[in-house]
């Protein structure tokens, strides 16, 4: 055992370190560190470099870096020589001459065979076309407001008279609140005024009055099939299963009792107070 390396091995167990809780302190390589303390300077990276890790190594375990330092070589063994470069032959006279006049000839068929530019043609441009001829629109209509719209571009409002508009087929749109849209093709190659009356929409039926409130009245609805019972004091008012969908009234005071309450809407003086009970749980209820 060498003494830099026993000296670093002693310290790092004193201070119950393993190599790689040393090495991750460091943030260094776990070979690196065991190198050192086996002192196997050839396995450490150039000299300078190596001296860094030492001192770091040597602070990280709380001893003095300089006599560990003094203890490391100096020096490292000289670098191999580079190998001798190899002496480069020179081409025979006779084989250089070939080649030179190989590379003669193959220059001059290039000039032979090379593809010789294909003059250009001037065209002349095409002649400019003519601009689209341009009409006056107006449009009206009855009644006056509706929205216009040329080809989905929006115009303005009727009575409407446009500048110049390109001519040609174009598709015009009419719209007004409370009036069906109206959607027209119009043939546009000369000024052009256009009328139209537009149809009101179909007004929806007026709302049914509101059921009268039914004051002193309780409505059943059967909304299922249930087992009812309806008693006023000791007279028994009904008994019995009613037709799913039928509708019992009764004056008040009565007590209901049903086999299946899920099944009975119960309405009280013309409010709905929804389902009597769960479903499939007789209960009885009272109503003054």
């Amino acid at each position: 055992m060498c003494e830099l390396g026993e000296r670093l091995r002693r310290a790092r167990e004193a201070k119950g370190l393993s190599l790689k809780e040393a090495a991750e302190r460091l943030a260094l390589k776990a070979s690196v560190l065991e190198a050192l303390e086996a002192c196997r300077f050839e396995a450490l990276p150039e000299p300078p470099l190596a001296r860094g890790y030492l001192r770091r190594y040597a602070l990280l375990l709380g001893l003095d870096p300089a006599p560990l330092l003094a203890l490391y070589p100096s020096t490292s063994e000289p670098p191999p020589s580079p190998p001798a470069k190899p002496r480069k032959r020179s081409l025979p006279l006779g084989l250089l001459l070939a080649l030179l006049l190989l590379l003669a000839l193959g220059y001059g068929a290039y000039h032979l065979l090379r593809p010789r530019p294909v003059q250009a043609v001037e065209v002349a441009p095409p002649p400019p076309s003519k601009p689209p001829e341009r009409y006056p629109l107006r449009v009206v209509s009855e009644p006056p407001g509706a929205r216009v719209y040329l080809d989905g571009f929006y115009l303005g409002q009727t009575p409407l008279e446009t500048p110049p508009v390109e001519g040609g087929k174009r598709v015009l749109r009419l719209e007004l609140l409370g009036y069906e849209p109206l959607e027209a093709e119009v043939l546009l190659k000369a000024p052009l005024v256009l009328s139209y009356r537009l149809k009101p929409l179909p007004q929806p039926p007026p709302a049914s009055p509101p059921a009268p409130v039914e004051k002193g009245k309780l409505v059943l609805k059967l909304e299922g099939r249930s087992w009812l019972r309806v008693r006023q004091g000791d007279k028994r008012l009904y008994e019995g299963i009613p037709e799913v969908g039928a509708e019992l009234s009764f004056d008040l005071p009565v007590e209901v009792r049903a086999g299946n309450p899920g099944a009975v809407r119960v309405i009280l003086e013309g409010r709905d107070l929804g389902p009597m009970g769960e479903p499939g749980k007789p209960i009885t209820k009272s109503f003054p």
